[in-house]
C-alpha cells in the first residue's frame, strides 16, 4: 500500500535544465483578470491620515497579497535558491514578472488588482499595467473632466497609484517603511479595447464636454492619458513636487493601445520646466 510520501514526485531528481523550465513557466504565469469589479474581491481604502485627496476613486484590493513565487520559496533551501536565480535571469532578459490590472468603471471608479508579482524586490525590470474600460457614463460624473485648471482626477489617481507602489511595494496601503522602496526600469501601460463596445457606441465628441453621451473610445482614452501624463512629467512649478519620485525611481514609461506603442518617455533625458 503506497503512502502520500511514496506518491510524491521527485522534483529534485530532474535535471537543472528541466527545473529551470518549470520555474520560468510558473514565474511568468499570471492570474486571469476579473470580469468586473463585482468579481474582483473585497476592497479597502487608505486611512484618513494616509489618503491623498487625488485618489478617492481608487479601489485597492483588500485580500492578502500572495506572490507568484511564494510557495516555491517556502519549499526548501535548494529550490528557493534556484527560483531566485531564475528570477534574476528573467529580470535581466526584460521579461515581465509584475502584471497589474486596472478596471475603469463608468469613467469614474478605478479598481486595482495584481495579476502577477514575484517576491517583492527593490529593483524591477518591467511593470506591465493593463487598463480596461467598463460600464458607461450615462447619468454619472466622469473623472476625465478637467477641474481647477489642472489635470483631471483620473490622471492624478493613476499618478498616486504609481507613487504608492514606488514607496510601499505591491501592498499599496502598507505603512511607509524603509526597505519597501521600489525602482522600475520600464513602466508599461496598455489600454485594451473591450471585446464588446458599449451598447450606445463610443462618443465622438470632446472628452471634456459636459453634454457628452457615451463612453470615450480606447483610442481617445490612450491619447487622454498620454496628454495629461505629459503635463505632469513636464515638472512645471505646480507639478514638480508630485513628479519628483517618479523621475527618481522610473527610467522609462510607455503607453500603448492593444500592445501597439503610442508614446515613450525616457525620463532621464527629460528636462524640467521648473528648476526652483
Amino acid at each position: 500500500m503506497s503512502t502520500s510520501a511514496d506518491a510524491s514526485f521527485p522534483f529534485l531528481n530532474l535535471t537543472r535544465e528541466l527545473r529551470d523550465s518549470v520555474y520560468q513557466s510558473l514565474l511568468l504565469s499570471s492570474r486571469v483578470p476579473p470580469e468586473s469589479p463585482e468579481h474582483s474581491g473585497a476592497r479597502k481604502y487608505p486611512s484618513a491620515e494616509d489618503q491623498d485627496h487625488f485618489e478617492y476613486h481608487n479601489h485597492y484590493p483588500a485580500d492578502g497579497l500572495k506572490s507568484t513565487d511564494a510557495s516555491l520559496l517556502l519549499t526548501c533551501r535548494q529550490i528557493s535558491k534556484e527560483v531566485k536565480e531564475a528570477m534574476i535571469r528573467l529580470s535581466n532578459s526584460n521579461c515581465s514578472l509584475y502584471k497589474l490590472d486596472l478596471m475603469l468603471l463608468d469613467e469614474r471608479e478605478l479598481y486595482i488588482n495584481w495579476l502577477a508579482y514575484p517576491h517583492s524586490t527593490p529593483s524591477i525590470s518591467r511593470l506591465d499595467v493593463d487598463f480596461r474600460l467598463l460600464g458607461d457614463v450615462k447619468g454619472k460624473k466622469t473623472t476625465l473632466r478637467i477641474g481647477c485648471g489642472g489635470p483631471p482626477v483620473l490622471t492624478w489617481g493613476l499618478f498616486t497609484l504609481i507613487e504608492r507602489f514606488l514607496e510601499r511595494g505591491p501592498d499599496f496601503l502598507a505603512p511607509r517603511q524603509q526597505g519597501r522602496d521600489s525602482w522600475i526600469e520600464e513602466l508599461s501601460v496598455n489600454v485594451l479595447t473591450p471585446l464588446s463596445p458599449p451598447l450606445g457606441g463610443y462618443a465622438d465628441v470632446k472628452i471634456c464636454r459636459r453634454d457628452r453621451k457615451g463612453h470615450i473610445s480606447p483610442t481617445d482614452m490612450v491619447q487622454f492619458l498620454i496628454s495629461y501624463m505629459e503635463i505632469l512629467l513636464r515638472r512645471s512649478k505646480h507639478t514638480a513636487p508630485y513628479a519628483r519620485l517618479v523621475f527618481e525611481r522610473i527610467k522609462r514609461m510607455t503607453f500603448s493601445l492593444d500592445g501597439v506603442e503610442r508614446k515613450r518617455w525616457d525620463l532621464a533625458t527629460l528636462e524640467p520646466e521648473y528648476t526652483g
